[in-house]
């Protein structure tokens, strides 16, 4: 008998990477055929609970016996706040762990679940002319780093995502203070390279984020060439690849 899953799902926000991660794993589970509930609370019968590293205790259920718990970790542990506390650093033992990227935790490929969220119709190259800079503050602090004249994208703004990917055809290049984010990847689909100021990450750690480094400088404008196509071949193909690694993860979860 197939067990039933419960996802944690907070309220939907755009501009939230991680959210819309959560909400892309709901809807690839149904997609898979699998029965999912978000924010299921019960104690009735077997069922598998998934919640991210964010998220302190088990939020979705009472700890029951028959109860399997999939921890998604979608940044490095006790990064990230909810509501003010930072999550937890450790967890239990008997947690399944997921990655969402090999950058935040040591897992092997096979519990690394990399989901590619971005809309490949909308975020393309639109070969425009680029005259434009831009900055993107996002997680990160606005140390006055980029240089002047630069448009400011907020979140906002990026609400709007078809006016996002127009803009970021019109620019060269755009400043990030934000450690990791999917506007990197929302730049570079549309052809616009990427500064990363004042990182957490050092560069060779970058290298194990799995959309690559195509593109990117760190501290400065290094003047990295970015292969916009081969880019976008590299994003579609991580798309096929979650598409398998699902089907790992819902064996393997289902077996646990």
């Amino acid at each position: 008998m197939r067990k039933p899953y419960s996802i944690y799902l907070p309220d939907w926000e755009t501009c939230s990477g991680g959210i819309r991660v959560l909400y892309g794993l709901y809807g690839g589970l149904l997609t898979k055929g699998q029965v999912v509930i978000p924010n299921m609370t019960t104690t009735e019968s077997d069922y598998i609970t998934i919640y991210p590293e964010i998220v302190r205790g088990t939020p979705l259920s009472n700890p029951v016996t028959r109860q399997t718990v999939v921890r998604y970790l979608l940044n490095k542990p006790g990064t990230m706040a909810l509501y003010g506390t930072p999550g937890p650093t450790t967890f239990d033992k008997t947690d399944l762990i997921y990655s969402f990227s090999k950058m935040y935790y040591d897992t092997n490929d096979k519990h690394t679940l990399f989901l590619p969220i971005l809309d490949l119709h909308t975020f393309k190259d639109q070969k425009k002319n680029r005259n434009k800079k831009c900055v993107f503050i996002g997680k990160g602090e606005d140390k006055h780093l980029h240089p002047e004249g630069c448009i400011a994208i907020d979140r906002k703004f990026a609400e709007d995502q078809q006016a996002l990917a127009d803009l970021l055809n019109e620019c060269e290049i755009m400043y990030s203070y934000d450690p990791i984010s999917a506007m990197t990847e929302i730049a570079r689909l549309c052809g616009c390279r990427v500064v990363l100021l004042q990182n957490i990450y050092s560069k060779s750690e970058y290298r194990d984020y799995e959309p690559g480094l195509n593109g990117m400088s760190f501290g400065l404008d290094e003047e990295v060439k970015l292969d916009t196509e081969g880019f976008r071949s590299h994003y579609g193909l991580l798309k096929k690849t979650f598409s398998v690694k699902l089907d790992m993860f819902i064996e393997d979860t289902q077996n646990a």
